[in-house]
């Protein structure tokens, strides 16, 4: 199905909706140990905004009842322990909703999730050999593709009839399963992150440029 714009239901009705599966898509963004100051302001928005806009769309198309999480491994308190660890603005949203009630599902296959992380790894070592470079292409796209039908695999199965589930993941247009109603929570939040660290690279670069212009030219005055 179409992802459907927050505080939109499409054509259904919300009686409609509750009787349906959904998912609720969350881009997982990261904290950034060290950023330059004004990061952390436009994160924790970023993730204030995402739990007033879930809530939002509990009350209208059902609570979410499981939570699937990208990049982690395990499942109930060790997941919620996971995510602590390495995301406190994540885990503000994903506490409260546990707290009521919310089971934390497995997502992740040890092994292939492991195998997609180190063959992408492999990728950027700066290979040489094209033959090699081609191996260890075929090898990542290979367990990627795996790995994908395992998500969507436990997509399928994990959430029941007339349930909601929350999704943190990095890609909003990761396939669902069919069937399956999917809301994308996109706060405008999101763009203006995108927009600071954009802005931010672009004057941490020219800076860097202009260090060096500095550095030449006061070699070739020396």
């Amino acid at each position: 199905m179409a992802a459907e714009e927050i505080g939109s239901a499409g054509e259904s009705t919300t009686g409609d909706i509750m009787m349906t599966r959904k998912v609720y898509i969350v881009t997982m963004v990261q904290p950034s140990e060290g950023a330059p100051e004004g990061f952390e302001e436009h994160y924790d928005a970023y993730w204030d905004a995402v739990d007033k806009q879930v809530s939002q769309l509990e009350a209208k198309a059902g609570t979410v009842a499981r939570i699937f999480a990208e990049g982690i491994i395990g499942k109930g308190d060790d997941a919620l322990q996971m995510i602590q660890q390495s995301n406190s603005g994540a885990h503000k949203v994903l506490r409260s909703r546990v707290s009521s009630g919310a089971v934390f599902e497995e997502f992740e296959d040890t092994d292939l999730f492991s195998k997609v992380v180190d063959w992408g790894r492999c990728l950027h070592i700066g290979l040489i050999n094209e033959e090699v470079a081609a191996e260890i292409q075929g090898k990542y796209d290979n367990f990627t593709e795996k790995r994908l039908g395992h998500l969507q695999k436990r997509l399928e199965e994990g959430i029941l009839e007339s349930e909601s589930a929350l999704i943190l993941g990095g890609d909003p247009n990761f396939k669902i399963p069919d069937g399956v109603e999917k809301f994308l929570v996109s706060p405008p939040e999101l763009d203006e992150l995108e927009r600071w660290v954009k802005k931010t690279n672009e004057e941490i670069q020219q800076q860097m440029d202009q260090e060096k212009e500095f550095a030449k030219s006061g070699g070739a005055t020396g």
